[in-house]
């Protein structure tokens, strides 16, 4: 099967959540111009990152609804399982990744008929706060790097100037 790849149950790496990749391809593969599909992918990002999921419930469940603030598939099931109080392997977590894969389709058919219907796509949210703040130095100095992410979620600091951060000042010598 072509999506194989996505499911981190199946190849383990627990990357980006499966439930976008195909949303994702899709927006790719639109006869619209780059500049449209990356606000779709932006939109589509910063929405799952924000979105307490899942919002469509399979089963007739009451799972609890989160927003895991990373579009990593290892974040984004560890905070849910964290408090929804349920293992790796519960049918409760089967259940929010089926549930949160029906409202990332339904988000992305959202933005296609809002496309579709209006011949134009805005973004309506934003990357994290912690983004300008960093990038503002790491997108032209060394560290180099770029995202859209919360910065903070991984590194663990707030935004300071060079000289204040320890991590910054040590790799600098």
């Amino acid at each position: 099967m072509f999506w194989v790849f996505s499911s981190g149950v199946r190849t383990g790496w627990a990357s980006i959540c499966g439930a976008l990749v195909p949303p994702l391809t899709l927006i790719g593969a639109m006869p619209v111009d780059n500049q449209t599909k990356g606000r779709l992918c932006d939109e589509l990002m910063a929405w799952y990152m924000k979105f307490p999921f899942p919002e469509y419930q399979p089963a007739g469940m009451d799972l609890p609804k989160v927003p895991v603030d990373s579009s990593l598939c290892h974040v984004s099931v560890t905070k849910w399982m964290k408090e929804a109080g349920v293992a790796r392997g519960s049918e409760e977590r089967k259940h929010r990744c089926g549930g949160l894969t029906s409202d990332c389709v339904t988000k992305t058919v959202e933005m296609l008929n809002k496309l579709a219907d209006e011949g134009a796509f805005e973004v309506t949210s934003k990357p994290h706060e912690s983004v300008e703040s960093c990038m503002r130095c790491h997108d032209n100095m060394q560290p180099y790097t770029h995202g859209k992410e919360n910065c903070n979620a991984c590194h663990s600091m707030k935004p300071v100037s060079i000289d204040e951060c320890e991590q910054h000042v040590d790799w600098l010598r």
